[in-house]
């Protein structure tokens, strides 16, 4: 799988304004946790170059060899 058919997998949920000193650490994490519940499914993460909550298919684990 190339990069950038990966990327296109990501799914941006929610954009975080930098600026907005209300939006806390715990809300980020709050929401993070609800998607992970909605989403089990996906890897669910907080993506520092966008500044937003995203998630990504989660990757089969290959069983040791």
């Amino acid at each position: 799988m190339t990069e950038a058919v990966r990327r296109t997998d990501k799914t941006v949920h929610l954009r975080i304004d930098p600026h907005d000193e209300t939006t806390t650490l715990e809300d980020v994490l709050s929401k993070i946790t609800e998607l992970q519940r909605k989403h089990p499914d996906r890897e669910v993460f907080f993506d520092g170059d966008e500044y937003a909550i995203c998630s990504r298919p989660k990757r089969l684990r290959h069983p040791a060899r």
